[in-house]
């Protein structure tokens, strides 16, 4: 996908990358995002709430931009997602389309608590 301009035809979430990784409070590196999506209802037990909210958060309206990477094109949406208790936290979520992919797939790479707004 050399062309930044070309929306994706798709948008896909590995399951592992929910189930190993974001929902995984024993990952090195997800542990911490595992602790801030608890707190808005998203649980281990039930892995396809957040894959859906993943999904749904990477429409046109969050949409915040693409930035060309090494063979691949990344697509930055912000705003807010779809919590299942609470407030719903205002997150950044990184999606890639590989240059290589013919089907022109955006595959969900992570997700980013945005600071809070100030008073």
């Amino acid at each position: 996908m050399t062309d930044p301009d070309a929306w994706p035809s798709r948008f896909h979430v590995t399951p592992a990358k929910v189930t190993a990784y974001l929902l995984n409070p024993s990952h090195r590196d997800g542990a911490a995002k595992c602790r801030f999506l608890a707190a808005f209802g998203f649980t281990p037990g039930d892995p396809d709430a957040l894959m859906e909210a993943l999904l749904d958060h990477a429409r046109r309206p969050n949409f915040r931009g693409f930035l060309p990477g090494y063979r691949a094109i990344k697509l930055y949406f912000e705003g807010p997602f779809a919590a299942r208790a609470g407030v719903d936290p205002q997150v950044r979520t990184v999606w890639q389309v590989d240059d290589a992919d013919p089907s022109r797939t955006a595959r969900f790479i992570t997700l980013k608590p945005l600071p809070r707004p100030r008073p």
